[in-house]
């Protein structure tokens, strides 16, 4: 543990320079943890990797044209849950630290877009609240919030449809941004099996084979797309050698990787990107990588597995569209944040206060089989639960669309004031109107309702991550902070960081 490359490649030399003097800040400036063969057994999937070779010779051009942006999507895991502290010991960060040093001159941004509780489907809706549009390269993170599908099916595995989906939205971006794959051991798997002194209690455990990042190898090679698995980088040292510094229990902390973990995930990222640049010395970046970048992207393996063309996640200036003004009176569009951190939404404070928003809901053309049109549709409001203040408004279809009525209270006393989800399941129709109506009667003694944002599932019927966003009662939040302001996303620059070491890392669940 704790070594680096020193003077391994002292012996080779590009254009009489030795390799180690020219990548003397690429090479010298990152300890790895793991050894060299899980180092490389981590490279899940390398490929031709011309759209990371695009990025890496960008970061390592001495007189740099353009900021380089680099992202992260995925769950809690990746966000920093378990990590001590959120920002510094995550693997994202300690990858971000490390370019910043390893590319001085680069003028790098990272941007750590996280949601915990999110699986790819929710993504899929919400990637411009989590990514920059001129990103070059996204890390992907989602294997244990994936879970598995429900059928154990290899081919038309939702897993995989959801994460195809999701990796053609990336790679449509205008920039054409590289995609990497992290993948983590799944719920079960960083566990000592029934039989063994170390699981007395029987715990929850699953076998190598018990992950869906085997069933998206089929996207890696058909996209192109590199992956890492910290898997088959540590399986053999933590479940067959049990070797120490690299068992179980000292790299994760339950289903999440703790610090140490988190600093072998960030050693898989490292690796690539040293040797990815050690590859352009010897093979520079040529036509064939431009060709290869700026190709169209395929059409789908499954056919019509098409994402969405456009968020779905309706925030902001996109919530502010959706209102019917000359249907609406009493609610006032108020930011109840800072420029920094804003909390922007529609608030009333008095009952009989109406919102009228009018939503697309028409997804006849996404579905599947003959009865596409008649089946519901998901859609999803960001509304503010606090312990003062709240009141109760009601939720119904008034045009266009159909659905029953629902009541939410924005009452509670739990002593937080933050954005909760509710949902309404609703007819197809491409002008549905929704009415939001503050009512008489409140629980806190006063009447303020606030509406921030709203969700339009992508496809009709119920969604996999539904019961993720079940209105109950006594539910924590859904994790969409990073997506409302309520937790800043975590960024680098050459200035410093913004974000991050917040106490909800060590207290959130997946």
């Amino acid at each position: 543990m704790d070594w680096n490359w020193g003077d391994k490649f002292r012996g080779i030399e590009v254009h009489n320079q030795p390799l180690t003097t020219i990548l003397s800040t690429v090479l010298g400036s990152w300890k790895f943890t793991l050894p060299r063969v899980a180092l490389a057994r981590g490279q899940a999937y390398t490929g031709s990797a011309a759209r990371v070779r695009r990025v890496v010779r960008k970061l390592m051009n001495r007189t740099p044209t353009k900021p380089v942006k680099i992202g992260v999507i995925g769950g809690s895991i990746t966000w920093g849950q378990a990590t001590r502290y959120r920002g510094e010991a995550d693997w994202f960060s300690l990858l971000s630290k490390y370019l910043l040093t390893a590319f001085p001159a680069a003028n790098i941004t990272t941007r750590n877009g996280c949601t915990p509780g999110v699986p790819a489907a929710y993504m899929i809706l919400c990637l411009e609240s989590s990514v920059d549009p001129d990103v070059e390269l996204v890390f992907v993170e989602f294997t244990v919030n994936n879970g598995a599908d429900p059928s154990n099916k290899l081919y038309h595995n939702s897993i995989v449809l959801d994460m195809e989906r999701l990796i053609r939205r990336i790679l449509e971006l205008p920039s054409r941004p590289a995609v990497v794959l992290m993948h983590v051991p799944t719920l079960g798997m960083a566990q000592y099996p029934h039989h063994h002194p170390k699981n007395p209690n029987r715990e929850a455990w699953v076998g190598y084979y018990a992950t869906s990042e085997d069933a998206l190898g089929a996207v890696n090679q058909y996209y192109d797309v590199q992956s890492l698995s910290l898997r088959s980088a540590m399986y053999d040292l933590a479940a067959i050698q049990e070797k120490d510094g690299f068992r179980w229990e000292q790299a994760f902390v339950d289903h999440h990787p703790g610090n140490h973990g988190h600093k072998m995930m960030a050693d898989l990222a490292v690796y690539m990107i040293q040797s990815t640049a050690m590859q352009l010395l010897l093979m520079p970046y040529g036509p064939d990588d431009k060709e290869a970048v700026f190709a169209p992207v395929p059409r789908p393996i499954y056919p019509g597995n098409m994402p969405p063309n456009a968020s779905m996640c309706l925030l902001n200036d996109n919530f502010k569209n959706l209102v019917v003004a000359e249907a609406s009176t009493g609610f006032d569009y108020i930011n109840e944040g800072t420029a920094e951190k804003p909390k922007p939404g529609y608030i009333a404070k008095q009952p009989g206060a109406k919102l009228r928003l009018r939503l697309n809901t028409e997804r006849s053309l996404v579905g599947h089989g003959p009865n596409t049109a008649a089946v519901k549709v998901q859609v999803f409001f960001h509304h503010l639960r606090s312990y003062e203040h709240m009141g109760v408004a009601q939720f119904s279809c008034v045009s266009g669309c159909q659905c029953d009525p629902k009541e939410v209270d924005g009452h509670h006393t739990e002593k937080v004031s933050q954005l909760y989800m509710m949902f309404l399941e609703v007819t197809q129709h491409p002008q549905c109107e929704v009415e939001i109506t503050v009512l008489p009667k409140t629980s806190s003694g006063e009447h303020k309702f606030k509406v921030a944002g709203a969700v339009i599932s992508e496809r009709p019927g119920a969604d996999g991550f539904m019961s993720q966003l079940l209105d109950h009662k006594d539910a924590n939040a859904f994790g969409i902070r990073e997506h409302t302001g309520d937790v800043l996303q975590i960024t680098y620059t050459k200035e410093g960081k913004k974000g991050g070491n917040d106490a909800w890392a060590r207290r959130r669940r997946r």
